[in-house]
């Protein structure tokens, strides 16, 4: 049976989504699925592994049912998921529940790192400041406090290689998915685990391959569980927010993809392997011979998500009561309030992680700036949507590599108001590829071109990647936003003190927060 489809698996924070396309790039179904996020101590962020394959085949499941196509139909797979450690016994099964990439608990050994110039050494080699979820990290805190665990793992894999391992039997493992523990030659570095003491564990990782590859063929086993067909190619894309970069354009050196989601990330392509700036993350790209610089403020969509939950049941009656939708009325509503929000600045600092990126503070936390007695709920929306925008351009100033074009992707792009806003904080065109879903976009066309249904990768990536829509930015407003940004900068700096103040006090007083 001819080939017409492909399938590009996304297996993010808390959504699994297994979304159909066919060979010029349309979004023909998705197929959605929750996973749960554990939180049992304050910081802490697991999953259990075992619930997330058996959504994911479910979501397999669920998409062939919506469409009716026949498994013989699908030409490839690719996967990618959401940054994480895995840990796994000698039968691949796990021996606890896996870590998500906001997880908290390693903030204070952060701090001790930094303190000790182990964050600046492990950067020499990598290119990358580390993040408290990082396994540089949680493996000696493993070794530490879970006394035994290690014994009985096998393998620290991180959810794609999971995920890969299930459906053929290989883990398919390339560099993007241990980014912070690899050097320039894209593979593991001894001196790295030398540093975080854990030397020891090295022959636990998987082998680590070229990205975009073919790692496999589904598994007799993984087709009766998916409602698949035995012998489909793989494609393992690795870390979700490469493939959502490929999604979403950003291919050529230069193009930076920002992805307005639950974890804020500001990603730029460049043709080799960059040191600069010492805050953010060095990755290998889907792109043959492209690396990606990436700086990951921990400022995404939970922001926007805390302040509809919290603030705006007023808005979900009456979006209720009209029948329409609750986030074009937000819209609506924001679009009254004027650029600059009356001088109303939020800094999106919410994590228990703290921030990390353009500057590094576990202490780090939200605030609203410059109050009044006029500072109603729709200029705090918007003041939100702003600051999570100044955030972004923080970390796009921090940039040693040129960028020159701005692709927005991510749930936050189903807003024209944020867009425009992103625009005009930027002060450059914000270009939204076609579709919806980037990551698992991202992931079906590298599969599609590893499984060699196209010629080339450029061919692949041109008839999945087209531009649907352009935000240009309104020069009255860039002027307003040029000017509070400036003020937006000032702020955090300041709080610096009033930060460890604060922390110290939770501390002594047994708070969490």
């Amino acid at each position: 049976m001819a080939k017409k489809y492909v399938i590009g698996l996304d297996s993010g924070t808390s959504v699994v989504k297994a979304v159909l396309f066919d060979l010029e790039g349309t979004e023909i179904a998705t197929a959605a699925r929750t996973t749960p996020v554990e939180e049992l101590h304050f910081g802490w962020s697991e999953f259990d592994i075992d619930i997330e394959w058996r959504e994911i085949s479910q979501a397999f499941k669920d998409l062939l049912a919506k469409t009716g196509i026949s498994p013989d139909e699908i030409g490839a797979i690719g996967i990618c998921a959401k940054h994480g450690s895995c840990f796994l016994d000698e039968n691949h099964h796990p021996v606890r529940l896996g870590i998500l990439w906001n997880d908290g608990r390693c903030a204070k050994d952060l701090e001790e790192w930094d303190a000790a110039g182990k964050l600046d050494a492990t950067f020499a080699e990598t290119s990358n400041w580390l993040m408290t979820s990082d396994r540089n990290f949680l493996l000696p805190w493993l070794r530490r406090n879970e006394p035994g665990l290690l014994e009985k793992v096998t393998t620290v894999c991180s959810p794609a290689n999971w995920v890969s391992v299930n459906l053929t039997g290989n883990f398919g493992a390339n560099a993007s998915d241990f980014y912070a523990q690899v050097d320039d030659t894209g593979q593991i570095s001894t001196k790295v685990l030398q540093i975080a003491e854990i030397e020891d564990l090295m022959d636990k990782f998987p082998e680590i391959g070229e990205p975009s590859r073919i790692i496999g063929t589904v598994t007799e086993r993984a087709a009766e569980q998916c409602g698949l067909v035995a012998g489909i190619p793989v494609a393992e894309i690795g870390w979700d927010a490469m493939s959502s970069t490929a999604g979403g354009g950003a291919t050529e050196p230069g193009q930076a993809n920002i992805i307005l989601g639950t974890s804020g990330c500001i990603l730029v392509v460049t043709p080799r392997f960059v040191r600069e700036p010492k805050l953010g993350i060095m990755s290998v790209h889907n792109v043959p011979g492209h690396w990606v610089q990436f700086i990951a403020p921990l400022t995404g969509t939970p922001n926007s998500d805390w302040f509809n939950d919290t603030f705006t049941y007023e808005d979900k009656v009456r979006a209720e009561k009209e029948g329409r939708s609750l986030y074009a009325l937000f819209d609506e509503e924001m679009s009254g309030v004027p650029a600059g929000c009356n001088g109303v600045v939020y800094h999106p600092y919410m994590s228990a992680a703290g921030e990390r990126a353009p500057f590094t503070n576990t202490n780090a936390r939200g605030n609203f700036f410059g109050l009044n007695l006029h500072s109603d709920r729709n200029v705090l929306h918007r003041a939100v949507y702003e600051g999570m925008a100044f955030s972004n351009k923080h970390c796009l100033d921090a940039y040693t590599f040129p960028v020159k074009d701005v692709c927005l992707t991510g749930g936050g792009t189903n807003s024209p108001v944020w867009c425009q806003i992103f625009a005009d904080v930027l002060d450059v065109p914000i270009k939204l590829m076609s579709g919806t879903e980037y990551g698992a976009k991202g992931a079906a066309w590298n599969a599609a071109w590893a499984a060699g249904i196209f010629p080339t990768h450029q061919a692949a990536r041109d008839a999945f990647c087209r531009v649907d829509r352009v935000y240009t930015p309104i020069p009255e407003n860039v002027a307003v936003y040029k000017d509070l940004y400036e003020v937006y900068k000032e702020i955090p700096y300041a709080l610096f003190p009033a930060w460890k103040k604060r922390s110290e006090f939770l501390e002594k007083h047994g708070f969490e927060g």
